[in-house]
């Protein structure tokens, strides 16, 4: 059998599904990983490494106590440009400890990474290189792009 047999149709959220039901990992890395799930690859990745590295920086700004630095600069660019995979991800993190959530957002940084390079492989196999993200599966409009425009929801 051909590596491009066994990688023809590959389903580049098996790493995050494997994350999904691996009943060693702490719950919020598992939620963390269920968000990533139908995401683009490439969106996928830069946005959680966008997180990741705000996040980073906050903790930095906190130890070396500074208030208003990169972190928060970062993060309110991030919560202002209003990315639906980076608010998921903000909501489930935003209220727990930083240090871990540093942690945490670094593994699905990772995790991301590998997901996306996997696209590599199966390139690199002779295999065709499909991916459709769940947002391009929606035949109608979503609630979230009826209610855009209007300003008190935004």
């Amino acid at each position: 059998m051909k590596m491009k047999d066994v990688l023809e149709g590959y389903n580049y959220d098996l790493p995050l599904m494997d994350a999904v039901n691996d009943v060693e990992l702490r719950p919020v890395r598992r939620l963390l990983a269920g968000a990533l799930v139908g995401e683009s690859l490439d969106a996928g990745y830069f946005a959680t490494r966008e997180m990741a590295d705000a996040y980073f920086d906050l903790w930095n700004d906190d130890r070396k106590g500074v208030r208003y630095g990169e972190g928060y600069l970062a993060f309110e660019e991030i919560l202002k440009d209003k990315n639906p995979l980076q608010m998921k991800l903000w909501y489930l993190t935003c209220e727990r400890d930083l240090k871990e959530t540093v942690k945490d957002m670094r593994w699905l940084a990772i995790l991301a990474n590998r997901r996306a390079y996997m696209a590599r492989a199966v390139r690199e196999s002779g295999a065709q290189v499909l991916h459709v993200s769940a947002r391009n599966l929606i035949a109608g409009k979503t609630p979230a792009e009826m209610v855009a425009d209007k300003t008190v929801w935004n």
